[in-house]
């Protein structure tokens, strides 16, 4: 068999694990500092240390923006989507993966991948190994992949047999040695929707207002993550302004009192404390902090100069009967008006009791054109009309559309607006002044959240390698992430999601 070729080959099997699923990821953000000739005992030792380390640096993730916790059995299904994949070697042999299992126990997710191999002769091998710590290097986690065990499946077979079918490569050294790290971006991107909307308000003056469609981009870079007990967490930051990752220092190397340093089940019991909180009974739980969605509404706010069109419909403004020995009627009607008006802040006041309060404020003109009667006199005027929010608040709710994440007004909540009709007539102040309560539920009625899981991914099944190792997709289908039984839960300044995951291709 080509070494070449079958070490490529391998490489390539990890990497699409890592690229298909979430499960090749860090328990901490430290370049691993082990020696070559560190034992595997010595290795893990060092990897629980870092992550309690990591774990206490961080305090459960509390400071975070968002929170991805996705438990074992997720992961694992999700790594499985690879089984079947075929690699056609230059020389006439065949790599196909047969078989994928592993566990997440903490700082290591542990993969045992079933390859059958055929050439002259088909031989099953079992492969296994487990993930190390990684480094950040040009924007992208760089994962080791440690082999620790070499066999033929169900078969225990001499080592001079595996020497003979495998040559050097029959060392978990000698792949240890060679295989390129792994690489993920540190950077997710998504957006909050808004769709175009129009407004119908029955009110003194009546009106409708329609509003354009709203794209709010997010930028999230990773900035801690751990692999824990049958579980897998990460916790996301948002990225600054110029677009550079919001990456945590590496945790220093805090004494853990108390502990002994050298023994892997006391630092495994530490891990699990550290790590209460971050856990769910479902197969995902996102926890995102009130700044990510504040975040996406100011961008909403400074998206246009003009958020509300408006135009006034006819209507009778202001009525006064006077008494001055007969009876008058001065009156005030509308003929029309068009204006716009600017919402210049909109932020999130507070989440509690599974309500979000949105405080609102804006300002803006219309141009409304009038006539009524005073004191018998008629008169024509076209007056600029004052358009006023003054920081009000909207309770907003999270829902659960199907495979949605919403975010909408609660049933009956209002904006209150002011209008001012600013007129004289035969030299009188005759203003008029109107409360306004447009209906939000009309308006914010479906923002669609940004989807912080992929939902599609392009999954390679067949693969050709040629004598010089370089790789080509002959065939791939698309795997599909689908969400189900999703839960919204608002409080404590957060919102929870949590939902069963399935894969499926279409």
């Amino acid at each position: 068999m080509n070494q070449k070729i079958l070490k490529n080959s391998f490489w390539l099997l990890t990497y699409i694990i890592g690229l298909q699923t979430f499960i090749l990821h860090p328990s901490s953000f430290i370049p691993h500092a082990s020696s070559p000739r560190q034992s595997e005992d010595e290795r893990r030792l060092n990897d629980l240390r870092k992550l309690c380390h990591a774990l206490q640096a961080s305090d459960s993730l509390r400071n975070e923006d968002l929170t991805v916790i996705m438990n074992e059995e997720t992961v694992i299904e999700a790594a499985r989507q690879i089984v079947g994949l075929e690699i056609v070697m230059a020389n006439g042999g065949l790599l196909r993966v047969t078989s994928l299992d592993g566990q997440l126990k903490p700082a290591a997710a542990i993969i045992k991948i079933g390859v059958q191999a055929k050439t002259s002769i088909a031989v099953d091998l079992l492969l296994t190994g487990y993930l190390g710590a990684a480094g950040i290097k040009e924007n992208a986690l760089q994962i080791p992949f440690r082999i620790t065990d070499i066999s033929l499946a169900n078969n225990p077979a001499s080592s001079l047999f595996l020497k003979k079918i495998l040559g050097d490569w029959v060392s978990p050294d000698k792949w240890n040695k060679e295989l390129p790290p792994l690489e993920i971006p540190l950077e997710i991107a998504g957006a909050m929707e808004i769709p175009a909307g129009k407004i119908n308000v029955d009110s003194s003056p009546p009106m409708e207002i329609s509003t354009p469609p709203y794209r709010s981009p997010l930028n999230l870079a990773i900035r801690s993550f751990f692999v824990l007990d049958k579980r897998l967490v990460f916790g996301l930051h948002l990225a600054d302004s110029s677009g550079g990752t919001a990456l945590s220092d590496p945790p220093k190397e805090a004494s853990l009192s108390g502990l002994n340093n050298q023994d892997q089940t006391s630092l495994e019991a530490e891990a699990a404390r550290l790590s209460e909180g971050l856990a769910s009974r479902d197969d995902v739980r996102l926890t995102i902090h009130r700044r990510v969605i504040s975040k996406l509404l100011e961008q909403i706010a400074a998206a246009y100069n003009v958020d509300f069109n408006i135009q006034l419909k006819p209507g009778r403004i202001r009525t006064v009967e006077v008494d001055a020995g007969l009876k008058i009627q001065n009156y005030t009607d509308l003929e029309s008006g068009e204006g716009q008006a600017d919402l210049n802040y909109l932020n999130i006041d507070g989440i509690a009791d599974g309500n979000i309060n949105l405080r609102v404020s804006g300002q803006g003109e219309i141009h409304s054109r009038l006539r009524g009667r005073e004191f018998g006199v008629p008169y024509r005027l076209s007056p600029n009309t004052g358009f006023t929010i003054k920081d009000r608040i909207v309770p907003l709710q999270f829902v659960a559309e199907g495979e949605r994440f919403m975010m909408r007004a609660m049933p009956g909540s209002t904006l209150p607006i002011s209008l001012r009709f600013s007129i004289k007539v035969a030299g009188r102040d005759v203003g008029v002044t109107r409360e306004v309560a447009v209906g939000m539920e009309k308006w914010l009625n479906g923002i669609g959240m940004p989807s912080f899981l992929g939902r599609e991914f392009s999954l390679p099944r067949r693969l050709e390698l040629d004598a010089g190792g370089n790789l080509s997709v002959v065939k791939k289908e698309r795997l599909l992430l689908t969400l189900s039984k999703m839960r919204v839960v608002a409080n404590e300044d957060a919102v929870e999601m949590t939902a069963d995951v399935a894969f499926t291709q279409p």
